[in-house]
């Protein structure tokens, strides 16, 4: 098996030795400046894992290793011995995009090997961070009245409690804000109304939560905005918390609910 997760939309370019295998590991040796070429294929903050070690073109001693993208560098970190290391790479747009593994110095000659050995990889995996409940091209936050982001039979959610609070600061060109929302026990898990206020406390939309259903936020402006649950604020048997709905994983696949004809 080569150092790359099998499909995790990396693949090498230049500057990699051929992979070798010496005591039942497999790893691949690089001079410099060793190209690695990855799918990002969401505008989030996406993280490089290397497990790497000094070499002899480095005198097997710690150095710096520097991320570099288009000659400018993303992340560095410094490398003691055989680790694990994780680069954040900033967010960009979806692309595939070329990064470069460089060092300062190093170039010293191996013994019996005419090869220069600056360091050796013996795994590498891009991975993107988790995405939260709010789409991460929005730039907004969630404030208090959210509980931790957490993971059920496949899914990826946060329970909102009372006065759920959402701070938009740059919001760019979107107009409005798409949640997967449903009933939680807060609300005995029954139909409830949502009501969402802006940062005047003026309610700028609401929405009959029936069942797991996207609602559509329009922002107009607001910087802050609080999304109670109607009724809610109940207790379940010893959990504490105050489960009124829970908002799902964002996905690039949501769509805004179907308009409703208006009524005579």
């Amino acid at each position: 098996m080569d150092i790359l997760t099998p499909a995790n939309n990396t693949s090498l370019g230049s500057g990699w030795f051929p992979l070798e295998s010496y005591r039942a590991e497999s790893f691949r040796w690089v001079t410099n400046d060793a190209e690695v070429y990855v799918a990002a294929l969401r505008n989030v903050k996406h993280y490089l894992n290397i497990h790497l070690e000094p070499g002899p073109g480095l005198n097997l001693k710690p150095f710096e290793l520097l991320i570099k993208e288009d000659d400018q560098i993303l992340a560095r970190t410094t490398v003691k011995g055989r680790q694990m290391v994780s680069l954040e790479l900033p967010a960009a747009e979806p692309a595939v995009r070329k990064l470069v593994l460089h060092v300062e110095g190093g170039g010293k000659a191996a013994p019996n090997d005419n090869r220069l050995l600056n360091f050796r990889v013996f795994k590498l995996t891009f991975v993107h961070a988790p995405v939260d409940v709010l789409p991460p091209e929005l730039g907004a936050k969630l404030g208090s009245g959210w509980y931790p982001l957490e993971t059920f039979n496949g899914e990826t959610f946060r329970w909102a409690g009372e006065d759920a609070k959402i701070s938009i600061a740059e919001p760019g060109n979107a107009k409005s804000l798409l949640l997967e929302v449903e009933p939680g026990p807060g609300v005995n898990s029954k139909p409830f109304v949502l009501r969402v206020l802006n940062d005047s406390g003026v309610q700028v939309t609401e929405a009959q939560i029936k069942t797991r259903q996207v609602v559509e936020i329009p922002l107009d402006g607001a910087a802050l905005l609080t999304l109670l649950a109607e009724g809610g604020g109940k207790q379940i048997g010893s959990d504490k918390r105050i489960m009124n709905f829970r908002v799902f994983q964002n996905s690039a696949d949501l769509k805004a609910p179907a308009k409703q004809p208006a009524t005579a």
